[in-house]
């Protein structure tokens, strides 16, 4: 950490918990510039749960939808992000406009067919899960291109025991240490957050060689997130979905250069889980 890095230490009222709004503001300015390459494509997505997800992207402001076969099923013209990831790969998300608590995330190759489609919704206050945000994870191909449902996205252990740290601005810099298949730590070491760190549910899918969708739910706050690390590129480009204090649905992008940071090896004792 530079000099100019240092952050003031941190008093009792700067330890309090902090709402999204808080933390969020500069948190994409490492991220890649959005991009309307896909303008005019048409993609049908099947996924190895049996269900279909159609996109028609209409033009660079709207993006057309139909969802089939899940337990989140609709269709709908939306507004969407579309972020180019390296080696041709895409990131798109929208909201979905008549379920204002809901967003479909989906990390997708043109060319080799590959597909993950994330939902996520906010769940309400009293409702009897772990997390406030919710998610669901559908690994598929993209139809009509030379992948076979042995190529779909699946669930990985790849990160666990990496450290990580996330640069996503001058003034945002993370730690991210993976615990096992189902938790990972974070700590915030410039910012806002800064002597913060909690320890969250996360789920991780492998996309390529070296590309991982990764996404935690946070348990102290109504905040989930979608990412997706391409470590080779040293590039991470996502977003955060929660409330903000006020009540306030936001879907907000976020994006760092990745700094590996180290590592554990758990091969001469028990594997986490």
């Amino acid at each position: 950490m530079s000099q100019s890095d240092e952050a003031p230490v941190v008093t009792e009222e700067s330890a309090e918990w902090l709402n999204m709004e808080d933390f969020a503001a500069g948190i994409d300015t490492n991220r890649r510039t959005r991009t309307h390459d896909l303008v005019g494509r048409h993609f049908v997505i099947r996924t190895t749960d049996g269900g279909t997800l159609t996109l028609d992207v209409t033009d660079e402001n709207t993006i057309a939808w139909v969802a089939d076969g899940f337990d989140w099923d609709g269709s709908g013209s939306e507004g969407y992000e579309e972020v180019p990831l390296d080696a041709g790969g895409y990131w798109l998300d929208m909201s979905i406009a008549a379920r204002k608590v809901e967003t479909i995330t989906v990390a997708l190759h043109p060319q080799k067919g590959w597909a993950l489609i994330v939902h996520s919704r906010i769940e309400d206050e009293d409702a009897d899960v772990e997390t406030r945000v919710t998610q669901t994870f559908h690994g598929g191909v993209i139809e009509g291109t030379p992948a076979t449902m042995a190529d779909a996205p699946a669930p990985t252990r790849d990160l666990i025991g990496r450290r990580t740290l996330f640069r996503y601005s001058p003034h945002h810099l993370y730690e991210h240490i993976y615990l096992s298949s189902r938790r990972f730590t974070w700590q915030n070491l410039i910012g806002e957050q800064r002597g913060h760190a909690a320890t969250e549910l996360a789920t991780t899918y492998k996309l390529d060689d070296g590309v991982y969708l990764f996404t935690w739910r946070e348990e102290k706050i109504p905040v989930g997130t979608v990412f997706v690390f391409d470590y080779a590129a040293g590039r991470s480009t996502g977003k955060f979905i929660g409330l903000e204090g006020d009540g306030t649905i936001a879907n907000s992008p976020g994006g760092a250069l990745i700094i590996p940071f180290g590592s554990s090896n758990y091969s001469e004792h028990q594997d986490p889980v």
